[in-house]
């Protein structure tokens, strides 16, 4: 289901996201998109799975434009 899709996890820094991003690298995706507002947890979770399939966007669901820009080109939107 998963593999090869490039997915957005909005909120990607909380507990939720941060435990579905350590499933989602286990299996085969392209890329996973981290969309959240929180500039030092995303650091935080950069550092601490430190691969390459993940990408990390600033941004706020709130804000249309941004999230527009988000969920270009993604496949599954969590």
């Amino acid at each position: 289901m998963f593999e090869n899709k490039k997915i957005l996890i909005t909120g990607g820094t909380g507990s939720l996201g941060t435990a579905l991003t350590a499933k989602l690298l286990k299996e085969n995706v392209d890329t996973i998109r981290i969309f959240s507002r929180d500039e030092l947890k995303q650091s935080q979770m950069e550092s601490h799975f430190n691969n390459e399939r993940l990408r990390f966007l600033i941004g706020d669901v709130r804000d249309k434009e941004r999230l527009e820009k988000a969920v270009e080109d993604v496949n599954i939107v969590i």
